[in-house]
């Protein structure tokens, strides 16, 4: 009869095993399947996966975009004038202080969504892209004040940056 109770209890605790497993593998599975939206970015790289958008960014990083698109002339270096950066929606209404009669480049990046209408001086209006990349208009024969006005066209988002640089003649 001990020998019955032995195989009794030996089968019964092989049941038992399986039937833990079958359980655990159950919640463990039951886990994993969250149904919260996923990160934007892969764990611990804090860079954007391939699928998020430009406007997915925070202001910060289309900020530093934005900056890093004009980034050519350091501030040290005696070419620089000026330079800004504003959020998309605030626009940019900047007079900025000129030597008369120089030439000059103005370069604008756009990093967000849309575009954003630039008019520098009295030029015509240009449609700059918010994509990141820069565009750059020369101004010959400057005024001692030259204005520069940047707003967002209908719906455009994100972060731009200007910069004013002397060309030397």
């Amino acid at each position: 009869m001990a020998l019955l109770g032995d195989e009794l209890v030996t089968a019964l605790r092989g049941r038992l095993a399986v039937a833990a497993g079958l359980a655990l593998a159950s919640l463990l599975a039951t886990g994993c399947s969250d149904t919260t939206t996923p990160s934007p970015t892969p764990s611990g790289t804090g860079k954007p996966t391939g699928t998020q958008s430009p406007s997915a960014d925070s202001e910060d990083d289309q900020g530093k975009r934005a900056k890093a698109a004009l980034e050519t002339v350091s501030p040290d270096d005696p070419e620089f004038v000026e330079s800004g950066l504003e959020r998309v929606s605030e626009g940019v209404h900047n007079l900025s202080p000129l030597k008369k009669g120089k030439a000059y480049k103005v370069s604008v990046a756009c990093v967000g969504t849309g575009t954003v209408k630039v008019v520098i001086a009295d030029k015509a209006p240009q449609s700059v892209p918010c994509d990141g990349v820069p565009t750059g208009q020369r101004i010959e024969n400057s005024p001692a004040q030259l204005p520069i006005d940047i707003t967002a066209a209908s719906r455009a988002t994100g972060m731009v940056a200007w910069q004013i640089v002397s060309i030397p003649s």
